[in-house]
C-alpha cells in the first residue's frame, strides 16, 4: 500500500474516533478526492460506527479469564470495578480489530470492476492501487483486486501507468496476449474484430506471452513493441526508433503513433481505408459504409487532431478520388 493510502487509513480511523482536527479534515478530503473510490468506503464505515451498539458478551473463556482477574481482590466494589475495565478493554480491543481489516481489508477485495466507452469517447479513471487508466473508444476493461494480485481483462485499447507493488503483480489479458509489469507504462491495443493486438512500452519493463505459454515469455525494453497476429499464433518484434523524452515518463510520448490517441490525436501510417474507416468510427463515434470495393484498398498516412469527421474526409479527398455523404450518424463513401 502506498504512502499516500496508508496516510488515508489513518484519517479515516481519526475521523470515525472523532480525533480528526480542522488540518487533519482538510487533508481527509483533499485525499478522498484524489481518491474517490475510498469516500464510498468511509460512508459505509460511517453507517456502521454510528449504529447504536449492542453488548455481546465475549466467548466464555475470555470471560472466565476477567473473573479470575477481578476476583483476585477482596473488595466487592473493586471488583465489580476490575471486571468492567476489563470488558471495556475487551470490547474497545475488538473495535479497533474489527476497524483495521475493515480498512486494510475492503480496498483490496472488492468485486470486479467493469468500465466501459463508446465510440467516440475517452476516458480517464484511477484503480484502487493508485494506479492510471486512458481508455480509448469502444474499449472494454474488467478489473479485479485483492491482496495478492491486481488483474485486468481488456477489449479495445487503454494505456496503463502502473503503481509500484512488488507484492501484487499486475497483469493485463488482452485477447490471446498476457501482459505482467510491476511500476512501468505501457499501451495496449487489442479491437477484437482487428484480429491482432500489440502492446508498446514506454517506461520500466513488462513480459509479454501469447495463449497459455508464459515459458516462452518475451522481456520487452522501453520503446519497444510486440504484435500478436490471433489468426495465426505467430508473434513479431519491432524496436520503436529512440526519441528523446523531456517530460516525466509516465506520461505517454506525444511523439509516438501508438500513444498519440492520449493526446487527442488520430494519427495512422500506411494504412488501408477500410481499416481507417473502422479507426474513423471508433474516434468520431459514427458508422461508415463502403459503396465501392476499390475505394476500401486506397492507402493513407497522417494525422488529425481538432478536425471534425467530415473535415478529415475531405482532407483525404486531396490524395485519392472518392465521394463522401453524410445523413445523421452514418457516413456513405462512394
Amino acid at each position: 500500500m502506498g504512502t499516500s493510502q496508508h496516510r488515508l487509513d489513518i484519517l479515516i480511523a481519526g475521523k470515525l474516533s472523532g480525533h480528526l482536527d480542522e488540518a487533519g479534515e482538510a487533508e481527509l478530503q483533499t485525499l478522498l478526492q484524489r481518491y474517490p473510490e475510498r469516500a464510498a468506503e468511509l460512508a459505509v464505515l460511517q453507517q456502521y460506527w454510528h449504529v447504536p451498539k449492542v453488548e455481546e458478551a465475549p466467548p466464555a473463556a475470555a470471560f472466565d479469564r476477567m473473573m479470575a482477574v477481578a476476583l483476585t481482590d477482596a473488595s466487592p466494589a473493586k471488583k465489580i470495578i476490575r471486571l468492567r475495565q476489563h470488558w471495556l478493554k475487551w470490547g474497545a480491543a475488538a473495535l479497533v480489530a474489527g476497524l483495521i481489516v475493515s480498512l486494510f481489508y475492503l480496498p483490496y477485495n472488492r468485486p470486479a470492476q467493469l468500465i466501459t466507452t463508446a465510440d467516440g469517447e475517452r476516458r480517464n479513471f484511477r484503480l484502487p492501487d493508485g494506479s492510471v487508466i486512458h481508455l480509448n473508444g469502444g474499449s472494454r476493461l474488467t478489473s479485479r483486486m485483492d491482496a495478492h494480485r491486481r488483474e485486468l481483462w481488456l477489449e479495445g485499447e487503454a494505456y496503463f501507468e502502473v503503481a509500484p507493488d512488488a507484492a501484487r503483480p499486475f497483469t493485463v489479458h488482452a485477447a490471446d496476449m498476457h501482459i505482467r509489469a510491476l511500476g512501468t507504462a505501457f499501451n495496449v491495443k487489442a479491437y477484437p474484430e482487428e484480429g491482432r493486438c500489440e502492446t508498446t512500452l514506454l517506461q520500466g519493463a513488462v513480459e509479454v506471452y501469447a495463449g497459455k505459454a508464459p515459458a516462452g515469455k518475451i522481456r520487452l525494453r522501453p520503446y519497444e513493441k510486440i504484435a500478436f497476429i490471433s489468426k495465426t499464433g505467430k508473434t513479431d518484434m519491432a524496436p520503436l526508433q529512440p526519441i528523446s523524452v523531456k517530460q516525466p515518463a509516465a506520461v505517454a510520448d506525444s511523439a509516438l503513433q501508438e500513444t498519440a490517441w492520449l493526446n487527442n490525436r488520430l494519427q495512422f501510417d500506411a494504412m488501408n481505408f477500410e481499416e481507417l474507416a473502422r479507426l474513423l468510427q471508433r474516434w468520431y463515434g459514427i458508422r461508415i459504409e463502403f459503396r465501392n470495393e476499390k475505394v476500401k484498398q486506397y492507402i493513407f498516412s497522417g494525422s488529425f487532431a481538432g478536425e471534425s469527421v467530415m473535415q478529415a474526409l475531405h482532407a483525404l479527398q486531396v490524395t485519392e478520388d472518392f465521394q463522401a455523404d453524410s445523413s445523421g450518424n452514418l457516413i456513405t463513401i462512394y
